[in-house]
């Protein structure tokens, strides 16, 4: 398998060039940089098909059907195939795309703000599992999982058999789940665990269940700052995880992807992004 980080420049240039083009996103930005590449792409002839979730929801002004009407609209006016999931189907959470038979990953909705980490892709069994959780079909991989709950299982497991005392996790959004079961024990035996929560989204947790949680999570020796940005990663030692997966409780099949790894320039590469959040949150708990 060949991962590679890759800034999001490298990214919009293959899809400049690029005649093939398959992506999947929760939602997309109708004037984002992203859809307006796929819409040149389908304008000079690319094959492009896209697969959004259609009710996505997400709490503030311009979510939800309204949202994924107007950049399936704009999309499908230049010619790019759309489709969206029907209410009866499960949650279409992952963030990939196949670009000329290579696939990259994102854990956000390929933003046009702040950070965001993409994975470049090359193994031919990898890209045609990608290929076909874009399309909403069953997909297995070996190296990634590709299902949210497989997802945040390979997090759970990278942070219980970590080596080392220290452990540091990001999340968008957090809730009870096997995370937050790993996170506990691991606090339980000294070790050394920081969490980071986005500011934006605990603002909005009208009910109150994430920042209960976080608290006893405080209680146990977690160190807990909510962050500007909303990242999906963990650092242990030499190995992290990363994927599009939120640390949140999974009802059902969703389509998501995460996966583990011990590559020495991913791994810094995550701890720097974790430690530029950390040094301007503020503490929780």
């Amino acid at each position: 398998m060949s991962l590679t980080l890759v800034p999001r420049s490298a990214f919009e240039a293959a899809l400049a060039a690029a005649s093939d083009i398959a992506l999947g996103s929760y939602t997309l930005a109708p004037e984002g940089p992203i859809a307006r590449a796929l819409e040149a792409a389908a304008d000079r002839g690319a094959r492009v098909n896209v697969r959004l979730d259609g009710h996505p929801t997400f709490g503030h002004a311009g979510s939800g059907d309204g949202f994924a009407q107007t950049v399936v609209r704009d999309l499908t006016a230049h010619g790019v195939r759309v489709e969206t999931t029907l209410p009866s189907e499960p949650p279409a959470h992952l963030k990939a795309a196949v670009v000329d038979g290579v696939a990259y990953l994102d854990d956000r909705n390929w933003t046009s703000r702040g950070e965001e980490a993409i994975v470049r892709d090359d193994d031919a069994a990898d890209v045609a599992a990608i290929r076909d959780a874009i399309a909403g079909q069953p997909a297995a991989s070996d190296s990634i999982a590709l299902e949210k709950t497989a997802a945040l299982a390979a997090e759970a497991a990278t942070i219980a058999t970590a080596p080392g005392d220290s452990i540091d996790i990001a999340t968008e959004s957090f809730g009870g789940c096997a995370v937050s079961a790993a996170l506990a024990a691991r606090a339980a035996t000294a070790t050394h665990v920081r969490l980071e929560v986005d500011a934006h989204v605990l603002a909005s947790d009208r009910s109150g269940r994430e920042r209960t949680l976080l608290a006893h999570l405080a209680a146990k020796g977690v160190e807990v700052r909510a962050v500007s940005m909303n990242a999906k990663l963990a650092v242990c030692g030499d190995r992290a995880w990363l994927g599009s997966a939120n640390a949140t409780y999974a009802p059902g099949p969703m389509s998501d992807w995460g996966l583990t790894t011990s590559d020495p320039a991913i791994v810094d590469a995550l701890r720097a992004t974790f430690a530029r959040a950390w040094a301007t949150g503020v503490r929780i708990g």
